[in-house]
């Protein structure tokens, strides 16, 4: 068990503990570095300060301004006015090199900070994307950055236990390191076994980020091709779907893939009830091997099979959908294939139809840490 683990569940564990003293006055929290309110990550985390925890939450308007420095010079007004009515400042995803800046005007009005590294700089720019060397100075910048923001939390989020455990390998924080589960949108239930149809449909939706590993299941379709009929939807776009779709081509599955612009969120669950197979990750990074990503939530709480890479992470969601859930060896197209190949659609007749209530109460699990770890911050900070 890591250390991550282990200071994440110290502390009260019960209902009782967790619910708000009568009379107590509301934590106020000032959710800073929003970059999107719809996405789905700080929306869960609002949504549950707000309703589970009864949190009083103001989310830090961010500057529209065209020029950057007039953007900055807003923000910062906007987070100090704020600061001023919080009992704990909470830096959003994406916005980990605004920690250091977080964490000194959370100490000057005597809030406490939170940090959510669902993103990490290094990992994103240097493992995921591979825009810049590991040897180069901004890759060392990146990291820095990291290391500081997990040390000047009071408590720093992430989205897996096995994640957690590396942002303790390599930083060593004073700070509780605790997993906060993804989860599945309202919009992503129980739906349907698709009908019935003579190849195994298959769907990828997302950015083509190297996450996803999509090269790699173009190398396993040219296998699974060869045993068995299989159609895939590629939903969304990016830097890398042309490459994909030549990819594509030149495998010669053109006439088996059919490729669309992204759709908004909500429309994913059409796409999903007609699917056999939703796809996963398969990137070969780190990060990859550690996640469980928005996809796999959605198709598993859809009650569709998901074939994602081998990850310790996802032992609490197995445990919950059993057979819907389809592990390969990482960087294996073979085994990737193999899955494809022994996938029966009828089996999804077998899913049972509360398989999204059942994955909610793994994510409902990790937000009671959360709400624990959090009450106890904010009862030494909470001013009348």
């Amino acid at each position: 068990m890591s250390r991550a683990t282990d200071r994440a569940t110290d502390g009260p564990t019960s209902a009782a503990a967790r619910a708000p003293r009568p009379g107590a006055a509301p934590l106020r929290v000032l959710q800073y570095g929003v970059h999107d309110t719809g996405y789905p990550r700080n929306v869960r985390v609002r949504a549950h300060l707000e309703r589970q925890v009864g949190a009083s939450v103001v989310v830090a308007p961010r500057s529209r301004a065209a020029r950057r420095l007039r953007r900055a010079i807003d923000d910062v007004r906007s987070l100090v006015r704020g600061a001023r009515q919080a009992d704990v400042v909470l830096l959003s995803e994406f916005r980990l090199s605004h920690a250091p800046l977080a964490w000194l005007v959370a100490r000057l009005h005597g809030a406490a900070l939170v940090v959510d590294g669902f993103v990490g700089l290094h990992e994103t720019a240097v493992d995921d994307w591979r825009r810049v060397s590991p040897t180069s100075p901004a890759a060392l910048r990146f990291r820095v950055l990291d290391a500081v923001a997990v040390r000047c939390a009071d408590l720093y989020l992430i989205d897996t236990e096995p994640r957690a455990a590396e942002v303790v390998r390599r930083h060593a924080p004073s700070a509780v390191v605790l997993p906060l589960a993804v989860g599945a949108p309202a919009w992503a239930t129980w739906q349907p076994p698709a009908p019935p149809h003579d190849a195994l449909r298959v769907l990828y939706y997302g950015g083509y980020i190297p996450l996803h590993g999509v090269d790699l299941v173009v190398d396993a379709l040219a296998l699974a091709a060869a045993r068995r009929r299989v159609e895939v939807v590629l939903v969304g776009d990016g830097p890398a779907r042309r490459t994909i779709e030549a990819r594509v081509r030149r495998a010669g599955l053109a006439d088996r893939c059919t490729f669309l612009d992204a759709v908004a969120e909500s429309e994913l669950v059409d796409h999903i009830a007609r699917a056999d197979v939703v796809l996963g990750v398969f990137g070969s990074s780190v990060k990859a091997r550690g996640v469980v990503a928005n996809k796999v939530w959605q198709g598993l709480a859809c009650g569709r099979t998901v074939v994602t890479q081998r990850s310790s992470a996802l032992d609490d969601v197995r445990r919950e959908v059993g057979g819907l859930l389809v592990q390969t060896e990482p960087a294996s197209a073979s085994s990737i294939a193999d899955a494809l190949v022994a996938v029966r659609p009828a089996d999804q007749a077998q899913a049972p139809r509360d398989v999204a209530v059942r994955l909610e109460a793994v994510v409902r699990r990790s937000y009671d840490l959360f709400t624990d770890h959090l009450s106890a911050l904010g009862r030494g900070r909470v001013r009348s």
